[in-house]
């Protein structure tokens, strides 16, 4: 027994140490690791013959054991993660290979599956064997390493899923329970606090998709039924914090149906190298599929984010894309590349032909139009020809221009046949309404084209002009069109006054016309109803028409001469000044007709169109003031909702540009707000709000204007209703324009805009919320007195939503959204990020550093936070404390006022440990502050007073010339009677008192030209005059101190309804 355990024990020693020392050497360098695996394969087989694998996978798994504590960064534990990678990918190589032999030899002995399946799982002992070993040390090591992954310790829970994730790398298949209990422990994982633990998690996930998505085992999706990776890979993508693990998720997720819409929304991510990565790696990879798999508004829509991301960087690849890898796919033929892009519908198709030319210039010279292509346009071509020319515009390219493109009288010519076979009526029934599609975007890119034209060719011109006038009056032209056609058409006028006249002809034209139809449908009606008069007569018999005939021709004389009698009276009531009645008059004038509805809308929106191109103001513009009464005026009384939308929109640009009709018209278009539907609110908001941006406070407040209260009512109402969200993002939006440019400044409206930013019934309008999160950080940081308006109202703003937020937390309402409201802690972060001086524009921060706003916003938060009831507000309104800008050269009046309150609340209140912790933290900084600005006002006052001290020369000549001998005191005291009416010595004698006493009213460092030159003069004849000398050396002292001006002014609480933040 005592040999045996003897042998045994020198069996593991050996086997222990020919581990450690492989294990020792593989951590050196990358190099030797085939054999260092040949070398493991050769220990491990030995093991197993002698009867000793549980030794192996013990000494194994105990040396990796110890690589697990190691650092990410540590290149010694990424190679012994290498070499087991290896090593576990070379056994299950081996077994793949005798597996597939063994398989082969069976079905050459016998072609019965039956008995090749028998000698599969029996036969051959060694090789069962050998599959039991490696099948086993797969087990116990995943096992193993598995305890670790719950470890305290991130190192070793990032080493275990290291383990993992090159494990199912190079493994083809493990037992169901190990998989279940694998997947069970990466579902935990995802959920690490550690974002590198998780991202190995996701490379282990999606290991794993496939199989979890796949297998038809019922044992197995009972299990996995509700823990799928996949699943979990789109959870992951969505809602993980972390960047890195969002970027680990996008590129190695499946991409299919279930899974795209997930990955493509990574183009949106807030990280730049994650909406790189979607243009230079995911639809790069897609190649020809994005085309067929992808929706193309979805691919329209991504193509446009990228071209437009603020992030250069993704912009490239965006570019790089196009230019390269799509052009590339489709071997340079640009026509089959727009096919693919659906330019018809597309938004972002300019922008990606613009990069084609940018990027591959070489494009521009394979671009020929010929004779052919222009009377066989497709949507592809037509489209690139409008693209080319337009660059080669912008580019400066004349030769180009020249040599592909028609004179303006040829290009008219093209018109006018699409024109023709568009809206031809014989043709018009004969072609599908795709035709019909196709051939509008045709005219609409000629159209476009023709706006850039050069008309200096006056038949050119000519030629143009007829066609568009000509077609304006077609009456199923498409909104573009007719928007494409008057943008022409203001080109080839002579001035803007020609251009109206125009547009109003076609206007009366089509107007006329429809009038005219309706009469010629009466005539019809009327001839009709003769028709069948005259067939009902006929049955009476034909000896009555000879006297018919008479009786006619009677009737006829008598028509003739009652007009005869009638115009002869009609003359004498002229000249006899006389009057007809009111009924005779009614009578006697014929009603006028006017158009129908559909040819009302027509006009309308023609004459929109050309309002929007129209600069010239309206006083004494007679034809749009006779187009206001007649047409606009008459459609915004309309019942016709259609009809009334489109006379609003017509009237608010005639309001830009009309001053004293813009404010004639603000009571219409504030009963629009308030009493129209959805649509008509949406355009009178527009309007109002344009009206106000260009007209200023102009159209309110005076002799028969509306009041701004009341529009600033009108704001305040389509804030609160919630109902509306689009109504809520035109008005949020509109405000902050209004208030950016300084024409609105009303205190109380602005409040309860920030109130709706926060409020929690507007949390699912996203618009809103948008909206907001761009403006007011704009507004806050435009100007100085922006950010003013933001403190003042800040302190009550918070106070507000906390007692909200306090309501929500505390309701039993189980339709309440508790979560629906941003938290105090999130809201006054917010609010002292806008309250932050620094962040003005174009301030120095000498400037900003003296800014008392922000710190007058924490004075006015420390005085209402006693009224706030709830320990855990206050906790987190303290514990951000510490974010607010404090510095020595701000106001010493408001840094002690808010230590007061600071003392007070330490003192008085009852908080939490990490509350007060922050307070005495504040308070240091507080405290600092105010020594730092002491010590320097002392400094100046030092300064100030060794400037107004006399020196020790000065000292000493001020002695020396008060010297004098025994026989000069002698003569002085002889001579004093007749000294005494000196005016020197008088001078001398006054000269301390009148320098005390202009003291307080001179500063001796501000002398004017005349005085330093007196001191100059004084200095010369020091010597020779003791009394000069002694005036010199005297200088005055400053007993003036510096005082701080402070003041302080209390601003009016504003009073805002609470209702903006509270549902009904």
């Amino acid at each position: 027994m005592i040999q045996n355990e003897e042998y045994e024990s020198d069996i593991n020693n050996k086997i222990s140490n020919s581990l450690a020392d492989v294990f020792q050497q593989a951590q050196q360098t990358y190099a030797g690791h085939r054999k260092h695996i040949a070398v493991l394969k050769k220990i491990q087989l030995k093991a197993a013959q002698q009867g000793y694998s549980d030794a192996f996978n013990y000494w194994f798994n105990k040396l990796v054991t110890s690589v697990l504590p190691l650092k990410k960064n540590e290149i010694v534990g990424d190679r012994i993660v290498k070499l087991i990678a290896a090593f576990i990918a070379s056994l299950d190589k081996e077994n793949e290979i005798l597996r597939n032999e063994r398989i082969k030899a069976a079905g050459e002995m016998n072609n019965d599956s039956e008995t090749a399946n028998t000698q599969e799982d029996g036969d051959d002992p060694v090789l069962t064997e050998k599959e039991k070993m490696t099948t086993m040390f797969v087990d116990v090591f995943i096992r193993h390493i598995l305890r670790g992954i719950e470890s305290k310790d991130k190192n070793v829970r990032f080493r275990v899923m290291q383990l993992l994730v090159v494990i199912m790398d190079n493994i083809g298949e493990i037992d169901v329970n190990l998989y279940n209990l694998l997947l069970w422990s990466l579902n935990k994982r995802i959920y690490d606090k550690e974002p590198m633990v998780r991202i190995q998690a996701v490379f282990c996930l999606t290991k794993l998709q496939s199989d979890a998505d796949e297998n038809s085992d019922d044992d197995i999706d009972e299990n996995l039924e509700d823990t799928k990776a996949t699943d979990t890979l789109m959870q992951l993508i969505q809602n993980d914090p972390s960047a890195e693990v969002r970027r680990a998720t996008m590129l190695n997720l499946i991409n299919n149906e279930d899974t795209r819409a997930h990955i493509l929304e990574r183009a949106r991510d807030v990280n730049p190298i994650n909406r790189r990565l979607i243009y230079s790696r995911v639809l790069k990879s897609m190649g020809k599929s994005c085309f067929d798999d992808l929706n193309s508004k979805i691919l329209d829509q991504l193509i446009q984010w990228g071209l437009e991301d603020r992030e250069e960087h993704v912009r490239k690849a965006c570019q790089k894309l196009i230019s390269h890898h799509w052009i590339n796919m489709f071997d340079g033929d640009l026509i089959e590349l727009l096919e693919r892009l659906d330019v018809s519908n597309s938004s972002c198709a300019v922008a990606v032909v613009n990069t084609l030319f940018k990027r591959k210039p070489e494009i521009l010279t394979k671009i020929n139009f010929t004779e052919e292509l222009w009377s066989e346009l497709t949507v592809e071509s037509i489209f690139l020809f409008r693209c080319f020319f337009i660059y080669c515009l912008e580019n400066d390219l004349v030769d180009d221009v020249d040599k592909n493109f028609p004179e303006a009288s040829r290009l008219a010519n093209y018109m006018n046949n699409y024109i023709s076979k568009r809206y031809d009526i014989q043709q018009d029934n004969s072609i599908s309404g795709l035709e019909k599609n196709h051939l509008e975007f045709i005219l609409e890119q000629l159209l476009l084209t023709a706006h850039r034209y050069d008309y200096s060719d006056e038949v050119g011109r000519r030629s143009m002009l007829t066609t568009i006038r000509n077609m304006l009056r077609l009456e199923d032209l498409s909104d573009a069109l007719i928007k494409a056609g008057h943008e022409v058409l203001n080109v080839l006028s002579i001035n803007e006054r020609d251009f109206i006249s125009m547009t109003i002809e076609i206007i009366n034209d089509i107007r006329d016309d429809d009038i005219e139809k309706q009469e010629e449908e009466e005539r019809l009606k009327a001839a009709a109803k003769n028709n069948d008069k005259g067939n009902r007569s006929s049955s009476n018999g034909t000896f009555h028409n000879s006297v018919d005939a008479n009786v006619e021709d009677d009737d006829e004389d008598d028509d003739e001469d009652a007009a005869l009698n009638s115009f002869h009276s009609a003359v004498d009531n002229l000249v006899n000044d006389g009057d007809l009645s009111n009924d005779n008059l009614a009578s006697s004038l014929r009603v006028e007709r006017e158009a129908r509805p559909r040819a009302i809308l027509l006009c309308l929106t023609r004459a929109s169109y050309m309002l929007e191109l129209v600069s010239e103001t309206i006083n004494g513009n007679i034809l749009i003031t006779s187009l206001i009464d007649t047409l606009i005026m008459p459609a915004v009384r309309n019942s016709e909702t259609t009809i009334r939308e489109l006379g609003v929109r017509s009237l608010g640009l005639c309001c830009l540009l009309d001053q004293q009709m813009a404010a004639d018209s603000m009571y219409i278009l504030g009963m629009c707000v308030s009493k129209g539907n959805s649509t008509l609110k949406h355009i009178a908001l527009q309007v109002i709000v344009d009206i106000f941006s260009i007209h200023g406070n102009s159209v309110v407040d005076g002799e028969g204007k509306v009041d701004s209260i009341s529009i600033h009512k009108i704001f305040y109402k389509v804030l609160k209703n919630e109902e509306d969200p689009e109504c809520q993002v035109i008005a949020a939006e509109g405000l902050c324009k209004l208030y950016l440019a300084d024409v609105f400044i009303d205190d109380d409206l602005f409040e309860a805009l920030i109130l709706s930013y926060f409020s929690p019934v507007n949390a699912r309008n996203e618009a809103l919320v948008q909206a907001f999160a761009f403006c007011i950080p704009v507004y806050c940081f435009s100007q100085k007195v922006h950010q003013q308006r933001m403190c003042r109202m800040a302190s009550d703003i918070l106070l507000r939503l906390c007692i909200l937020w306090e309501g929500l937390q505390s309701s039993e309402d189980p339709t309440v959204d508790k979560e629906g409201m941003l938290k105090p802690n999130v809201i006054f972060q917010q609010l002292t990020f806008w309250t932050d001086p620094r962040k003005i524009v174009n301030q120095h921060d000498d400037v900003s550093r003296t800014e008392n706003t922000q710190l007058l916003f924490l004075s006015d938060v420390l005085k209402v936070l006693s009224q706030i009831e709830s320990k855990n507000i206050k906790k987190m309104i303290l514990t951000n404390i510490n974010t607010f800008y404090v510095t020595s050269y701000q106001d010493v009046t408001i840094t002690k006022d808010i230590l007061t309150h600071i003392e007070d609340i330490l003192d008085n209140e009852n908080i939490d440990n990490p509350s007060r912790h922050a307070l005495e933290k504040f308070k240091e900084t507080i405290v600092q502050a105010i020594q730092e600005s002491s010590d320097r006002c002392g400094e100046q006052k030092n300064s100030t007073d060794s400037n107004d001290e006399l020196t020790n020369e000065q000292y000493s000549q001020i002695l020396e010339s008060s010297r004098v001998s025994d026989d000069d005191m002698g003569d002085e005291n002889t001579d004093n009677s007749n000294n005494t009416s000196d005016p020197s010595v008088s001078n001398v004698n006054m000269t301390a008192s009148e320098m005390v006493t202009d003291t307080p009213s001179k500063n001796i460092r501000k002398r004017d030209r005349e005085s330093m030159e007196h001191s100059s003069v004084l200095r010369g004849t020091a010597e020779s005059s003791p009394v000069a000398e002694k005036d010199l050396t005297t200088k005055s002292v400053s007993f003036m101190l510096p005082s701080d001006s402070n003041s302080s002014s209390e601003d009016n609480a504003m009073e805002v309804d609470e209702d903006i933040i509270m549902t009904d």
